[in-house]
């Protein structure tokens, strides 16, 4: 075999599943001349996807039900990319170029082991209008994506939110007068994670 698919992103946070489920259903139709037999319908992962990702807006408020739902979305969205990793590895002749088109991670032998991200930095927090906080965040060598956490005054999680890259990035759905604080990590290859960075503190307009 030239290549293999990792399955690493059984163990992202759930967030960052929902992203890379989003990546991999858009990228795999975008090139479907060279995924021409996947064993089910995109489209089953997108509304999957879509499953999981109104769960999590969902479960933000808490609650062991909503959570527990949360679970067994990502569960089926793992369940999904399994088949789909699978089904890429099986494709007679197919290069690991094009079958990094899929937006699966494409392991080769003899590849250099994965890095261990650096701890990202937030050179900034500031307001970004409506609700919002905008993040100003120095990148970390080694990273695919990074994770940003949100929590109130009191130190609870209101959410988390992953992002691809540094640009551009908004905290939106925050309430106005209310004290917030940030931290983040970046996730590498494979399951390697940095650690978080210092949390730092704003209020929001």
């Amino acid at each position: 075999m030239l290549f293999t698919i990792s399955r690493a992103f059984a163990r992202l946070p759930l967030p960052g599943l929902d992203d890379f489920a989003t990546g991999v259903a858009d990228k795999m139709d975008v090139n479907a001349v060279i995924f021409p037999n996947p064993p089910f319908s995109l489209s089953n992962l997108a509304t999957a996807q879509q499953g999981l990702h109104d769960a999590i807006a969902a479960a933000n408020d808490g609650g062991k039900q909503l959570n527990a739902a949360k679970l067994a979305k990502g569960e089926i969205v793992v369940s999904l990319l399994r088949q789909l990793a699978s089904y890429i590895e099986a494709i007679p002749n197919l290069t690991p170029e094009n079958a990094a088109l899929s937006g699966f991670e494409v392991i080769l032998p003899m590849h250099h082991a994965a890095m261990t991200p650096d701890v990202p930095v937030i050179l900034d927090l500031f307001n970004a209008g409506g609700g919002a906080l905008g993040v100003k965040l120095q990148g970390s060598a080694h990273a695919r994506f990074y994770l940003l956490r949100v929590r109130d005054d009191a130190g609870k999680l209101v959410y988390e939110k992953s992002f691809i890259s540094t640009l551009n990035l908004v905290l939106p759905n925050l309430t106005p007068g209310k004290v917030y604080s940030v931290d983040a990590c970046a996730q590498g290859g494979g399951d390697l994670t940095s650690a978080y960075c210092p949390s730092v503190n704003c209020m929001c307009t």
